[in-house]
């Protein structure tokens, strides 16, 4: 891909997201939109219509990247390897090539934890505000910029507690900044979230930051969730509000040009609301754009606040905890399947029983079993909510209550590991197929079905790399042959694929019944991106799989196949062969033949 550099946008853009993406990418859309923000995340290691796709609008539109579980402050490592993979350099060697694809003008990541002894746990975590705290993300950002080779920005991010610490969160923000000298991505609306739960004034707040540092800004919609402590929370799931609009003119006023990205990603409305919210919100804009010029040209406007750590502080525990141990006791609030009951009745003690030492368990314990349970909460919806998207049939087929059970018990004792959310389903799911086969409540077609749902979701993600350059189109059969990367082939105790349009139903007494009938099949994605399964016979799989897996040549793989299943080598079986690899350089999974030294001919 070759995209031609650009200077940073400004005005009012649009977080990209999988519901308009080909329409983006279609170039159906209005001027009014004239630039986007991604998440790495989203599209590293994808294939398919993705790349094409992000190709696409890439060409056409100024892009800006914002990451999602950089784990800034977290105790995790950076860059991981083993089950990340896809890259030589790990995940950020990965994010570093991409965002040099992209040529983004800069990177940028939460102000947060995600994840803490090796667990990820998909959401934006609360630091406590202390100097340890901060000098943990300032040696991490250092490296961080290192690896990627851009600058780094920042988001403040909206909390529903801060479990530890003597420092407010202007404080905390203006530390960060200037220790490691990065840039701020300011969120306007977690701002106002954090205002109204904690009970501060949101201009003030904005008005005391070093806003010298801004280089994007987001603006978002929130609700307030009766059942979740009756907070506010950043839902992204509503319009922008008047007053998270009236932050987002304070600061342009202030600083002059800034891109501004408007998040949406739940409810998300069609393409042409969204066209028309962000016009208003470009009104709104060049109002506060118009006041900063002329403040500028009367040399009226007034200093940014600079770096520096003079505001009043927000609520705090009553303690100060280590970060250790503040990110364990909330990692087990969040995973272990006594949590609930148990913190309600002895917070203190149950949080000593989990490991998390004095004080740390005290100053976890004063903020509040209401308020630390919120992210119990949240974390867990998340998590289920991908695991229904990807695997539906599955969750159907187990039932609420066991499919409940497995839930708390991977959660318990083997907790998501990866930082893309695509893989929770597949944790999940590896993690099932070790339980269920035992459970008596769990009918033995559940595990084919799994296996299919994850498989299917593999072949529909999995990155296709371009054949070489000096592939041989013709079937040589003394050459080892090119297969597609997109590709799959997996056996079943069942014909499950014959119920891949079917929900399975949750009412047990309603399920389909599905006979025991030993399959092997082959998953692989179409010229539309479409995931499709072809049956194998036994002597097809023994031949494939030794052409593909194994890197044999047709010469050595048909004899060797062909006497494991007890046939026998004929015309007619050759036929077989012929006939097979012909569907399959049909289906776009067979390219051709890679040059190699030559083997025995085929007898």
């Amino acid at each position: 891909m070759s995209i031609a550099p650009s200077e940073p946008p400004t005005g009012v853009g649009l977080g990209l997201r999988w519901a308009f993406l080909d329409e983006v990418a279609e170039g159906a859309v209005s001027a009014a939109l004239r630039f986007f923000e991604i998440s790495p995340e989203n599209y590293m290691r994808r294939g398919g219509c993705i790349p094409a796709a992000l190709e696409a609008v890439a060409e056409r539109y100024p892009l800006l990247s914002h990451g999602l579980m950089m784990n800034v402050g977290g105790t995790t490592p950076l860059d991981p390897g083993g089950h990340l993979g896809g890259h030589p350099g790990g995940y950020l060697g990965e994010l570093r090539a991409f965002l040099r694809a992209m040529h983004v003008p800069w990177h940028s990541d939460h102000l947060c934890w995600t994840g803490s002894d090796g667990a990820i746990l998909h959401d934006l975590l609360p630091l406590p505000h202390d100097v340890r705290a901060v000098d943990r993300c300032v040696d991490r950002i250092a490296r961080i910029q290192d690896a990627i080779g851009l600058p780094f920005a920042v988001e403040n991010i909206s909390y529903y507690l801060v479990p530890a610490g003597g420092m407010s969160e202007l404080e905390f923000l203006h530390e960060v900044l200037r220790r490691a000298d990065c840039q701020l991505l300011l969120d306007v609306n977690n701002v106002q979230v954090n205002a109204d739960n904690l009970g501060f004034d949101a201009a003030a707040f904005i008005d005391a930051l070093p806003l010298h540092r801004v280089v994007q800004l987001h603006v978002a919609g929130g609700q307030r969730r009766p059942h979740l402590d009756g907070l506010v929370i950043d839902t992204h799931g509503t319009d922008v509000s008047p007053r998270v609009q009236a932050l987002m003119a304070r600061v342009v006023e202030r600083i002059g040009p800034v891109p501004v990205i408007y998040e949406r990603d739940h409810d998300i409305p069609p393409l042409p609301e969204l066209v028309r919210q962000v016009e208003a919100l470009q009104g709104v804009y060049e109002v506060a754009l118009a006041r900063h010029r002329e403040r500028t040209a009367s040399a009226t406007d007034g200093a940014h606040a600079l770096d520096r750590a003079d505001a009043p502080a927000t609520t705090t525990a009553a303690e100060i905890a280590s970060l250790p141990g503040v990110l364990r006791g909330m990692s087990r609030i969040i995973l272990d399947r006594t949590g609930e009951q148990s913190l309600r009745a002895d917070p203190e003690g149950w949080l000593r029983r989990q490991g998390v030492e004095p004080p740390d368990e005290r100053a976890l314990a004063s903020v509040g079993a209401p308020r630390l349970l919120v992210y119990r909460s949240l974390v867990r919806a998340g998590l289920r909510s991908v695991i229904e998207a990807f695997v539906p049939r599955t969750v159907a087929r187990l039932g609420e209550p066991v499919f409940e059970r497995t839930f708390e018990a991977w959660l318990h004792q083997s907790p998501p590991r990866s930082r893309y959310y695509r893989d929770v389903p597949g944790e999940f799911v590896q993690w099932g197929l070790t339980t269920w086969p035992k459970d008596p409540e769990v009918d033995d077609v559940v595990v084919d079905l799994a296996r299919l749902e994850i498989l299917e979701s593999e072949v529909d993600a999995a990155p296709d790399p371009p054949p070489p350059p000096d592939l041989v189109r013709e079937l040589v059969l003394d050459r080892p042959l090119c297969f597609g990367g997109a590709l799959r082939m997996a056996s079943f105790d069942h014909a499950i694929h014959e119920l891949a349009d079917d929900p399975l139903p949750r009412n047990a007494g309603d399920r389909v019944v599905v006979p025991r009938q030993p399959t092997v099949l082959l998953l692989h994605r179409d010229a539309e991106h479409r995931v499709r399964t072809l049956t194998l016979s036994p002597l097809a799989e023994a031949v494939l799989r030794r052409l593909w897996t194994e890197g044999q040549t047709v010469a050595q793989a048909v004899p060797e196949a062909a006497a494991e299943v007890g046939e026998t080598v004929d015309d007619a079986l050759l036929a077989r062969i012929s006939g097979l690899l012909t569907d399959l350089a049909e289906r776009g999974v067979l390219r051709g033949c890679l040059p190699g030294d030559r083997a025995p001919e085929l007898a």
